[in-house]
């Protein structure tokens, strides 16, 4: 299969080049390939698949109560976006809520549900802190455990990939030290200084869960987590649905540290559906006009997917090009997975995007396969 005469996402720029796939992988990408199977892309863009890192769920359902047929309900969702590879993420519950919730997403996973592919599990909760609980259940919320964590990894079959931890709680220490080789570890729901969070990257862990929110703010004498960004090679997701963060501030950080940016979506269940009330881990949410908020008016995650908030970071001012790479490359690599998707490069599974120049998407399709 080869796409021609298209504009093509390719190193980070825009080039009229054309893109080999065999096999489901993409095999050449240079200007002026022959081939007889082939997709015109005239006056059109093709771009990488998108990753999201941290997506509770979508379409009615939630990733840490849902069983196998619901999962592939949202895998088909973010399909259809052009997400086409997700980190599943959980929600603060009590250890057995968590081991449930593993246990089942790794079953789910094992049965290769059609739609987006997992590419592991993002463990928000129970390690955070009370004083950022945002909506999670401060019922449930404890100090790291071990123990637990060994379990936990071990139902997950090896999908566990994201541990978000507050590095002030007695034991976070132990938990970056024991699984930050192996394991992305996400500084959360934190109160931390900023010589906490400096802390916590050199013993190991390298990224910040959706950045500027459930955190001190950026202060010109307490720079907070926020400031430690700046000084350490870390990664830090982003929400980019205009609601979680004003415009004026994500085109500002993505100016001082684009290059670390992941736009994520924070879903939660209502995603593509319309403005109700809805649950959360336990709690109840009401989503009025693109946001989700608990009672007390506390945000409780979004409704806009990545496409969406890539699309909205561009509509801000974000360079369309900065955009695609945080929601593509950029949290493929944050998680270390970005040697097989993220971009479209010679070797890489061949998912790609169809879309207008107005990034309206026409087609998906996911190593090879046109899924839409």
């Amino acid at each position: 299969m080869l796409f021609q005469h298209g504009t093509v996402f390719y190193q980070s720029q825009f080039r009229q080049i054309d893109v080999r796939v065999e096999n489901g992988k993409i095999t050449e990408a240079a200007a002026h390939l022959e081939g007889t199977e082939t997709i015109d892309c005239t006056g059109k863009l093709l771009l990488p698949g998108l990753v999201d890192i941290h997506s509770h769920g979508c379409m009615g359902s939630d990733f840490s109560t849902a069983q196998p047929q619901e999962m592939e309900k949202m895998l088909q969702y973010y399909q259809s976006w052009g997400i086409t590879s997700v980190c599943p993420t959980t929600i603060t519950m009590s250890p057995e809520g968590c081991k449930r919730a593993v246990t089942n997403l790794a079953q789910a996973n094992s049965l290769s549900p059609s739609g987006s592919r997992m590419l592991g599990i993002n463990l928000e909760g129970p390690f955070l802190n009370p004083a950022k609980k945002g909506a999670h259940d401060e019922r449930f919320l404890i100090p790291p455990d071990l123990e637990l964590l060994d379990e936990l990894d071990k139902l997950s079959r090896g999908l566990l990939r994201i541990i978000d931890i507050d590095p002030t709680l007695a034991g976070a220490d132990q938990v970056i030290e024991r699984y930050h080789q192996e394991k992305t570890i996400s500084l959360a729901h934190t109160p931390c200084t900023y010589d906490q969070a400096i802390e916590a990257f050199d013993r190991g862990a390298d990224h910040i869960t959706h950045l500027f929110n459930a955190m001190n703010g950026l202060h010109h004498r307490d720079p907070g987590l926020v400031g430690a960004l700046g000084d350490r090679d870390v990664f830090a997701e982003l929400i980019c649905d205009g609601i979680h963060i004003h415009p004026s501030v994500i085109r500002l950080i993505f100016r001082a540290c684009a290059p670390k940016l992941a736009i994520i979506s924070d879903s939660m269940c209502a995603c593509g559906l319309t403005d109700g009330t809805y649950e959360l881990g336990g709690l109840t949410v009401t989503v009025t006009g693109r946001k989700a908020a608990l009672a007390d008016g506390t945000i409780a995650g979004s409704v806009t997917n990545v496409y969406q908030g890539m699309c909205n970071a561009i509509r801000f001012g974000v360079p369309a090009e900065q955009a695609i790479l945080s929601a593509s490359l950029i949290p493929a690599k944050s998680i270390g997975a970005d040697q097989e998707y993220g971009s479209i490069e010679p070797g890489k599974y061949a998912d790609l995007l169809l879309v207008q120049p107005d990034y309206q998407l026409e087609h998906v399709y996911q190593a090879g396969k046109l899924v839409k």
